[in-house]
């Protein structure tokens, strides 16, 4: 890996970009992560992002890593990891380092980090990079109320940053957190989506907390940490993430570290433009799962809506690559960076287009024909009035009549067609 930073001046017109690291990587040292919080199931969202941090990956072959963000302990799911872990195997997406298949840079829990992350304080704290706030709960509380009352943006004011050596004496022994030093800088970076990216987060931003008054970490300590420790070269995340990586670009400096790269892919959004929400129950991977959804139809499905492949000459047909072209068709340039409208209607057509491949192959017909039968048992079993007919030659017959009327063989039980 080669390094290359750029110190570029400009006219007292044009603002100062005081710092751009430009990084050069081979293949093979490519490295990614998945880090979702286990707060929920994964849904299309998260699910977007998993497949396009694999994709890129295993296009460049390198590494794809998940890792568990469970800091904010009073939003963890009980069997959410484990959830997870089992919707990215049935979606094809394996891990090469992971909770349950730990690498060289584990433990993948960041629950299970916590010496590391204070070590890491200390260090800032040592440099003057960072320092004990002990603003209580309700001091902060009316910072923000008082903010809303002038209608301006709630931020801490950074009154403990200005403590002398008696202030903090007198403090001694109450309960404190650490907030980061913001500074007067742009923290410039090149958006490997959306380009060019400067802002100056001190500007609009009071200090934030980097380490909470338990000993855990927030989400800007713990990422900045996580990624340097695992060696990650290439971060992929939503766009809600952007604002924060300008804060997170200051982190690394203070540390004295090189920044991956970073990649904000686009809002997914419902076609009455809101944003897709994970709080949508009918838009998680298992749900889907239980209602019929192929895994290879979910997969080109989510990438329809984003880019980063060519696009085909008939946009509106429906394809189903398999995982293995859509890592060798992968191409991070080509991710648009508009928000992404997910036509769910459409969903069906691409469960059609599996369902369709799964009737023309000896395995996937006789797998189809299996799954059928067990719907039928299990919906009818104990309906006396209902004469069923399970036979192997009955049931493909079904399923070759209505190819191309059904989108979902679960529809076959449906009053239209008993």
């Amino acid at each position: 890996m080669n390094n290359l930073v750029l110190s570029l001046r400009f006219s007292r017109n044009i603002k100062c970009i005081q710092y751009l690291n430009v990084r050069f990587y081979s293949d093979s040292t490519v490295r990614v992560r998945f880090a979702p919080s286990p707060t929920g199931q994964l849904h299309l969202g998260g699910f977007r992002t998993a497949l396009y941090n694999y994709l890129f990956a295993k296009s460049k072959g390198g590494k794809f890593i998940l890792r568990i963000e469970d800091t904010d302990r009073t939003r963890v799911v009980d069997g959410a990891v484990e959830q997870l872990q089992e919707d990215l195997k049935w979606l094809g997406i394996e891990f090469d380092e992971g909770p349950s298949n730990n690498g060289s840079y584990g433990p993948y829990i960041q629950s299970e980090r916590l010496e590391n992350y204070q070590r890491r304080t200390q260090q800032l704290l040592s440099a003057g990079h960072a320092y004990k706030c002990y603003c209580t709960e309700k001091r902060l509380e009316l910072l923000r109320r008082d903010a809303l009352r002038t209608r301006t943006i709630p931020r801490y004011d950074n009154k403990c940053r200005h403590l002398d050596d008696d202030d903090l004496r007198n403090n001694e022994g109450k309960k404190y957190c650490i907030r980061f030093k913001l500074n007067q800088s742009d923290g410039f970076f090149n958006d490997l989506v959306y380009g060019h990216i400067a802002r100056n987060v001190a500007a609009v931003e009071g200090d934030p907390v980097i380490l909470k008054s338990d000993g855990f970490p927030t989400y800007h300590l713990a990422n900045v940490v996580d990624d340097h420790d695992m060696k990650i070269t290439h971060v992929l995340r939503g766009v809600e993430w952007q604002p924060s990586t300008s804060k997170h670009m200051l982190l690394y400096k203070a540390f004295g570290w090189n920044p991956p790269n970073f990649g904000h892919l686009p809002l997914l959004i419902n076609k009455d433009g809101t944003k897709l929400s994970k709080r949508q129950n009918d838009i998680t991977i298992d749900a889907y799962r239980q209602k019929g959804i192929y895994p290879e139809a979910l997969l080109n499905f989510v990438i329809s809506c984003g880019g980063g492949f060519v696009q085909d000459k008939e946009a509106n047909n429906v394809y189903i690559k398999p995982l293995s072209e859509l890592i060798s068709k992968f191409d991070i340039s080509l991710i648009n960076s508009n928000s992404c409208q997910v036509p769910l209607d459409k969903l069906g057509h691409f469960n059609q287009a599996q369902l369709k491949i799964e009737l023309n192959t000896d395995l996937g017909r006789k797998r189809t024909t299996e799954k059928l039968k067990s719907i039928v048992q299990n919906t009818f079993s104990n309906d006396k009035s209902v004469e069923l007919d399970l036979s192997e030659n009955h049931l493909n017959k079904i399923l070759k009549w209505s190819i191309n009327r059904i989108t979902n063989i679960n529809e076959l039980i449906h009053e239209n067609y008993k």
